[in-house]
């Protein structure tokens, strides 16, 4: 039998694939896929229903096991305006009934954009800096999910841009008090970073950041863990210690239970019963 190469065991990354981010505006994407070709010729782009439903449709067929979103534009571009409304809850219901069970992530930052998507029956809402006492309520009752992003967030506001750095400075404190409101209403939080490319935010900040928001160490070590692995699908193989689950696991240097900046001090990183990292 031949060896197994080393790099075989932990150090690829599990993913979960979503496809195409659906928004209006598929540029270049579209030429990846020969399926895509009549969403091209679209006047207005990817916005009505029945186009949404066809690439959500399209994603699926490809292997997509979650799709992604949007209520609002970006709040990380300055010529943006992320109360703006991309999709409303029409829009958004027709990708979430043909996701066919699929969870749909959903990019949100205005009140309005946030109770369209939860009313949708999106899985979970993706920053939600705005969202209405009324629809944490109706989160909590729906099971919908709430990743805050503190650190995407957060960090706007030491931006050399003076728009990004005032967005930052104002939502911090709004995202702060709705992760409290969520948390006293009940509703699931995950812990998720919004990193992309290469510039990839540890997820031990974004643990930080709620604890420092309000959840306790041990909620927000759950929000990193078992809650995103329930998000995903994946909560019966990842994101617990125990017989049967694979062998991740995050060596720290303080007491993740009593000190919410210990995912900060990690020393050794195992995947799948691998070492990958130590001496971090």
């Amino acid at each position: 039998m031949a060896a197994v190469p080393s790099w075989s065991q932990g150090i690829s990354p599990r993913m979960t694939a979503a496809g195409l981010f659906i928004s209006p505006d598929q540029g270049d994407s579209l030429l990846a896929d020969p399926d895509l070709a009549p969403l091209a010729m679209l006047k207005n782009g990817v916005t009505e229903t029945q186009d949404l439903a066809y690439l959500t449709r399209v994603n699926i067929k490809r292997g997509a096991e979650v799709i992604k979103t949007r209520a609002n534009p970006r709040a990380g571009l300055p010529e943006q305006d992320p109360r703006e409304l991309v999709y409303d809850v029409e829009q958004i219901g027709a990708i979430v009934k043909a996701a066919k069970g699929a969870g749909v992530l959903c990019h949100a930052y205005s009140a309005e954009g946030i109770d369209g998507a939860v009313r949708a029956g999106v899985r979970s809402i993706e920053h939600g800096v705005f969202v209405s006492e009324a629809t944490i309520h109706d989160m909590a009752r729906r099971g919908t999910y709430f990743t805050p992003t503190m650190d995407a967030i957060t960090s706007m506001a030491t931006s050399a841009n003076p728009i990004l750095a005032a967005r930052g400075k104002e939502y911090t404190p709004i995202l702060q008090a709705a992760v409290r409101a969520a948390k006293d209403a009940g509703v699931t939080i995950i812990a998720g970073t919004d990193s992309f490319g290469t510039d990839v935010t540890p997820i031990g900040t974004e643990v930080r950041l709620l604890s420092e928001a309000g959840l306790t160490p041990l909620e927000a070590l759950q929000a990193a863990t078992t809650n995103a692995a329930r998000l995903l699908g994946r909560g019966d193989a990842v994101g617990r210690l125990v017989r049967g689950s694979l062998a991740d696991v995050f060596i720290v240097d303080a007491d993740p239970l009593t000190d919410g900046s210990a995912l900060e001090k990690v020393s050794t990183v195992v995947a799948q019963g691998a070492v990958v990292r130590t001496n971090l």
